[in-house]
């Protein structure tokens, strides 16, 4: 079979995203990159006594997300840049397209890569949980055959822009920086994206 069944069929491609972009009314995430759309939220209320703020919450909230390489104009939708939802899991489900790289960063330094995708025998995964505890994660579409990754978001508790974190800065670096190999400042600052934060750095 020659190479070239794995190079993006653009026309394809773009017919496929754009279908499904509107179908689902798909709009711009800002600041974190890629589009998305809210489903829906549980009929459930979940109480969080330790918050002061936001201390009752809908059990749930499912989201459509997209990542896409298929708009060369707008780069940062190829990228869910670095973000944290504060006291929420996050469930990934790989509906259809390319693999995605997620970049997970812990509280203690521990850094993790996994990869959503349907290469089982490869070790990606069809799901990816990321739990409320992490400091912080950025997704990055990988280069495949259809030029987006589709995805669903179960989020537990309910997703709330109050809640959520974007972008870091020189403290994230110094902290971050060589704890696996693709963990280089250069490639951090890709992660980051348009989020830089002006911050010191960490004094011993």
């Amino acid at each position: 079979m020659s190479s070239i069944s794995n190079v993006i069929n653009t026309s394809s491609g773009v017919m496929r995203m754009n279908s499904i972009i509107n179908q689902f009314n798909l709009i711009d995430l800002p600041k974190e990159g890629g589009l998305f759309q809210i489903i829906d939220r549980s009929s459930i209320q979940v109480s969080l006594p330790h918050r002061s703020q936001e201390s009752t919450l809908r059990a749930q909230s499912h989201i459509y997300y997209m990542l896409t390489s298929l708009c060369p104009d707008k780069q940062h939708l190829t990228h869910n840049y670095l973000h944290s939802i504060e006291d929420a899991d996050d469930l990934h489900i790989l509906v259809e397209g390319d693999s995605v790289d997620y970049y997970l960063f812990y509280e203690n330094g521990h850094v993790e890569h996994k990869i959503l995708g349907h290469d089982y025998i490869s070790g990606e995964l069809p799901i990816i949980a990321t739990p409320g505890t992490i400091t912080s994660k950025a997704l990055k579409l990988r280069p495949g055959k259809n030029g987006f990754a589709f995805i669903v978001s179960v989020l537990t508790p309910e997703w709330t822009p109050e809640r959520c974190t974007i972008g870091a800065g020189q403290l994230f670096l110094d902290k971050y920086i060589g704890k696996q190999d693709w963990c280089t400042s250069e490639f951090l600052k890709e992660l980051i994206g348009p989020n830089w934060k002006e911050n010191t750095t960490i004094i011993d």
